[in-house]
Parts: structure tokens; sequence; C-alpha cells
């Protein structure tokens, strides 16, 4: 699963010219890693593929941005576009830390042992690199795609699908998986957050209250509630029985996080109504926390595969609604959202 950003660099990457284009694959194999296939904040905010920290060599083509990674704050290189970052991360190697590499570059094996003790800490960091170098080389163009399976494949048997409708509002299951559509057109649903609506770029997965209906809480959703002051639910509600209804059109975003920062945790604070979607466990609510039937287990997992897939969502985007807020039961979708981030890791 590739973010778009990353799809180009990809795209650009393979048509480039570089001084040691037998180096192309496993340096996107580093990319790949380091930005787990685009997905990390840095990639995303700044063009950082590399998770390269800033330095003066590079002030003419990146800038300097403080950035909280993990293993704590530091200055990183910020690049204004895909040329610049391509640049900036081969005049990184060109510093004395990585003196000698280019003595290694006829051999890509010999050039990443050289450089991997230096640019990460993880002894394991040189393996890592290499198990991705096939994935690099398909990407590239350099290998036959039939070579080795497809990763998501084997994440989720059956590969569940879906197709978006003409106006992209509509959610379509393919090859058995059923999505029914209880969506209205008239409906304000996030009034603001669609006004200022952004692309999707995560998932958020709730539970709702055994006290009412799944239905009941669709309905809910398109009445409003006049005392709370909007309609708030998700894109998406999955039954105790597995059935899935989606509730609102994708041209819509609804009310499902807090815009509160004293009660938004740190992990996944780039997402906001504006751009989150979200997938609730109807009446999985109890005293002790999340508790899903094995059907909404199933169901969830294959409706947020088949809406990463095709939205371009990394699998490292979804998260529980009690991971992001601290007003929300701390199991709340967590479960599932660990178990579909784990994807993303299996996938590395």
């Amino acid at each position: 699963m590739y973010t778009k950003p990353f799809k180009t660099l990809i795209a650009q990457y393979s048509d480039a010219v570089i001084e040691f284009p037998n180096l192309k694959a496993v340096s996107l194999a580093m990319w790949l890693l380091e930005s787990g296939r685009g997905a990390s904040g840095l990639a995303r905010d700044h063009l950082n593929f590399a998770g390269m920290k800033y330095r003066p060599e590079l002030s003419d083509i990146c800038t300097r941005v403080r950035y909280q990674a993990h293993d704590g704050q530091g200055y990183y290189c910020a690049f204004p576009d895909l040329d610049s970052f391509v640049a900036g991360y081969w005049r990184f190697l060109d510093r004395p830390p990585y003196l000698g590499w280019r003595d290694k570059a006829g051999d890509d094996l010999a050039f990443l042992a050289h450089i991997a003790g230096i640019w990460a800490q993880d002894p394991q960091y040189g393996d890592k690199v290499a198990g991705l170098l096939t994935e690099a080389r398909i990407l590239l163009g350099i290998a036959d795609s039939t070579a080795v399976p497809s990763c998501q494949a084997m994440l989720m048997p059956g590969r569940p699908r879906l197709s978006l409708s003409d106006d992209g509002k509509i959610a379509q299951g393919i090859d058995g998986l059923d999505i029914l559509y209880r969506g209205d057109d008239s409906c304000p649903y996030g009034k603001t957050a669609t006004r200022n609506r952004r692309p999707f770029e995560g998932i958020v997965l709730h539970h709702t209250s055994p006290k009412h209906s799944t239905q009941w809480y669709v309905q809910y959703q398109i009445d409003g509630d006049p005392a709370r002051g909007g309609h708030f639910g998700y894109h998406f509600y999955v039954a105790p029985s597995g059935v899935i209804y989606q509730g609102a059109p994708l041209s819509k975003r609804t009310n499902q996080l807090s815009p509160k920062p004293q009660v938004r945790r740190q992990i996944g604070a780039f997402l906001q109504n504006v751009n989150a979607i979200g997938i609730t466990c109807a009446q999985a609510a109890t005293d002790s926390g999340f508790s899903p039937t094995p059907s909404q287990e199933t169901q969830v997992k294959s409706l947020a595969f088949a809406l990463c897939d095709a939205l371009d969502i990394p699998f490292a985007h979804v998260f529980g609604h009690g991971e992001l807020q601290t007003n929300r039961h701390q199991s709340e979708g967590r479960s599932l959202a660990q178990d579909i981030r784990a994807w993303g890791a299996a996938d590395a």
C-alpha cells in the first residue's frame, strides 16, 4: 500500500538519471522502510522519504523543520519537491560519515553494508532493507511482478475489494463484500467538515451502545440531534451480524472526532472530521469496553482493507477512537486497528 506522493516518487525515480543507476533499487528499498511506503509524517508533510536529519550541506535544496520522530525530537530536512529530495539523498551520502561508499557503488549489497550501520543504530537495518529489494525492483520495473506473491493478497485471503460510484459517493463491494447504501444526499452530516473537506487520509474505528439497533443509529445520523447541535455518526455501520451499511456518502464528512485539542492524543492527530472515514461496530460497546462480534471483526477488517486499497490510505493510518481521544474508552476500536496497522509491518 503506497501513498500517492510515494507512487509519484517511484515513477519519477524510475526515469531519473542518477550517477549510479544500479543503486536505484537499494536506495528505493531504504525509502520504503524509512517512510513506511510514504506514510510517515516526514514523507507526507515534508517529502522526506529517507528520514534525513537536517545538515548544512543541504541548505540550498531543503529547509530545516523540527519533527518528533520515534527516537525523539530533532531537526529534519523538508524538501520543496521530489527532485530536491532525490538530490538531497545522494548529497547526504557525500558527507564525511559515509566516506567510501562510492568505492562500493558497483555492488548494491556492498553499498548497503557500508552505509547501514552509519545510517541507523538498528543492527538489523541492513537486513530489513535487503528484504525490500525485490519489492523495490518490481516497483522500478527491474523485476517481474510475478516473482513474488502480492503482500496484500497474503494479508487478507480473498482480497476484498470495492469500487466507487461514478460520482464517488457510494462504495460498491466486489466479490462477496456486500455494502448496503443508506446515505442521504440531502442530509448536511458534518456541515463544516464537509465544507472544508480534504482527501481521506485515514480511518477511525468506533463502537456504539447496545441501547439501539444499527438501523436506529443510521437514522439518528440523518435526522440529526438538536440537543447536540448537529448530525453525528459514521460513514459505515457494521451490524453485529456482519451486515455493512454505508450511512453517509463519501462526498460528505461526518462528525465523529472531537476538534478539542485538550482531549486529542498525539497519535493520529493529523486525522480530523475533514479527512477521516468513520467505521463503527454497532452495539459493540459494553461496560468493559470494545466487544465486537466475530462477524463484525471479520467485516471491519475486510471493509478497512478494501477502503485502504481503493483510496490509497496506508494501513498505518487506521486507529481506534479510544486511541485518539482521552474522553473515550481506551479500548474503543483499538484491537482491530492494531491488527490492521500490523498488516503494514508485515507488508514491510
